[in-house]
């Protein structure tokens, strides 16, 4: 599992990086011009591929793993097989990267990565993935925490989408516009559900447990899983796509109904922590998990808000759209992961969580946060300051652009704070390594 999460964490800091670049060469499209290889367009596959396929998955894979052992008291099942794909998966991904970077990307956003790389990729996750099956199926305890709802369902959700996009879209590619749908129904299945179930995996495990509260109710949190499951991967064609008005209607009903699981989920937490609010800010694993579990409904929100016709037809073709995306991957399941290792890395290395360094830990959590929030609102009012003025067809293009241009530089400004905040936890990550091998050196010689 610490090769899953240090390498994710890696990812992660090159994910941001890479975003950070992007950023700053949409408004300073001179830097770095000479470089075919560092081109806008092949930075920013690449570092969505970093993020989804270098940090997402590996990250959400290893959580579920820990959940799956924690819950079930078990030991791993295959731990040399799950090694083994953590070491095929992280080599898949980076010949990838490179081969985005040199001009090899499918075209399709969420699944980037070269024909050649999804074979490889499958396998290595079949490996991994098997073996948390087989955890789960040694579980000890007969009756399920919704924890290991989500876990599961998000194991099984991925290779479904993933197989199914590969077949669709690179195997035996569909015709016409069924390629461009294909491709937003991955990206939405991969946003709203995968790292819907990862994250709330992890929500619904820590809060209650470092609250010492047990969870409100166990049958709105079934009911939460299975309507997230049901409508989540309904949705994401835009209102302009040229599709039958019959498949724009239904993903627009999926996207709405989301608001179904949202309640549900909103409801559930608020009833277990009303009591106990003042504990929240008291440990740092309830604050990220918190924080992270707010900026999802913030994001969930505006991702129906934004499917309705009358603001779509305003917000699309804009930042508005990416502003939610960086508030699900930086705001909800980066912040989320980050408090769920907070608690698990010490439990494997067999230190005491008063280990981290307290000083990194503020300075992460205080410099991910500003950075996800400057981002995201600069982002967003970028996107809605658009469409209002490309609404106005005496606006040109041009105008549009250079008039928007402020909060597209106040938003690099949260990106350099997330790389900061990233730096900060993978040098405090490293520290916590660097501890348990020196403790392990130091028993050795003792035992010699």
């Amino acid at each position: 599992m610490m090769t899953l999460f240090g390498s994710a964490l890696t990812w992660l800091l090159l994910a941001s990086l890479l975003g950070l670049l992007n950023s700053l060469k949409f408004h300073a499209p001179g830097l770095l011009a000479s470089q075919p290889y560092l081109s806008y367009g092949r930075v920013h596959a690449a570092q969505s591929a970093s993020f989804l396929y270098g940090f997402a998955v590996p990250a959400a894979v290893g959580l579920g793993l820990w959940l799956l052992c924690r819950l079930g008291r078990t030991t791993l099942a295959g731990p040399t097989i799950v090694f083994v794909g953590a070491i095929v998966w992280n080599t898949a991904v980076t010949l990838g990267v490179a081969g985005i970077l040199c001009g090899g990307s499918t075209g399709y956003e969420y699944f980037e990565m070269p024909a050649w790389c999804v074979p490889i990729l499958f396998l290595a996750y079949l490996m991994i993935g098997l073996c948390g099956l087989f955890t789960f199926h040694q579980r000890q305890p007969e009756r399920l925490y919704p924890s290991q709802w989500f876990v599961v369902g998000a194991l099984f959700w991925f290779p479904w989408i993933f197989s199914t996009a590969a077949l669709t879209l690179l195997c035996m590619p569909a015709r016409g516009v069924l390629q461009a749908t294909t491709a937003w129904w991955y990206a939405r299945n991969f946003d709203t559900v995968f790292l819907g179930f990862a994250g709330l995996a992890s929500a619904f495990y820590f809060i209650p447990k470092l609250l010492g509260r047990p969870l409100h109710s166990h049958y709105l949190a079934a009911f939460a899983f299975w309507t997230l499951a049901l409508f989540g991967g309904f949705g994401g064609m835009p209102e302009s796509a040229p599709l039958p008005l019959w498949i724009i209607s239904l993903s627009l009903v999926g996207t709405v109904l989301t608001v179904v699981p949202i309640l549900a989920i909103v409801l559930n937490f608020y009833e277990t922590v009303r009591h106990h609010l003042n504990m929240l800010d008291a440990d740092h694993v309830l604050r990220f998990t918190y924080v992270g579990l707010f900026f999802w409904l913030i994001a969930s929100v505006q991702q129906i808000i934004g499917a309705l016709p009358s603001v779509s037809g305003i917000t699309d073709f804009t930042w508005f759209g990416a502003a939610q995306k960086e508030l699900v991957h930086y705001g909800f399941f980066a912040m989320t992961l980050s408090g769920a290792l907070y608690y698990i890395v010490p439990s494997l290395l067999k230190l005491p969580t008063s280990a981290w360094c307290p000083k990194l830990l503020r300075v992460h959590f205080w410099f991910m946060l500003l950075g996800v929030l400057i981002s995201y609102l600069s982002l967003l009012v970028a996107g809605i300051g658009q469409g209002v003025l490309l609404a106005n067809t005496g606006n040109s293009f041009i105008e549009v652009m250079l008039r928007t241009m402020m909060p597209l530089r106040m938003s690099t400004l949260g990106d350099l704070l997330v790389v900061v905040s990233i730096a900060v936890f993978l040098a405090n990550f490293a520290g916590m390594v660097m501890q348990s091998c020196r403790q392990c050196w130091l028993a050795r010689k003792e035992a010699l």
